[in-house]
């Protein structure tokens, strides 16, 4: 069983650029799903929509690239979908993230911080 997020609050996305190939880089079956949009963007969907990230897609050479627009982790598998499929993409992605959680009614809260491809959680205390 996953120990989940029950909120997600992003607070920043600055240029924040992730190479397509490394949110596939789970098991199989936590694969996001990949949807085209009407309006040209690409969502990324682990286990339900409060899960996904959502961005435009570019080529670079031979590699997609994601340009994130917007980015939720929260719900029903979102401690797996967090920590097997987002986390290891954004260490290797470029610019910024700012996000804060509240894991499983309030366990611990913490702050989720992407520069660079560096990945660092601070604890909140409220």
């Amino acid at each position: 069983m996953s120990y989940n997020i029950d909120t997600f609050n992003l607070k920043e996305i600055k240029d924040l650029k992730i190479p397509v190939s490394a949110l596939f880089m789970a098991r199989a079956d936590w694969h996001p799903e990949r949807t085209a949009n009407e309006d040209g963007t690409v969502t990324f969907e682990v286990f339900d929509d409060d899960s996904a990230i959502r961005g435009t897609v570019s080529v670079a050479g031979t590699e997609e690239i994601l340009t994130v627009m917007s980015f939720s982790c929260c719900g029903e598998g979102s401690g797996h979908a967090m920590y097997d499929v987002f986390l290891p993409a954004f260490k290797r992605s470029t610019g910024t993230l700012t996000a804060s959680c509240v894991w499983e009614g309030g366990d611990s809260i913490n702050r989720l911080e992407v520069r660079d491809g560096k990945v660092t959680w601070v604890d909140i205390e409220i």
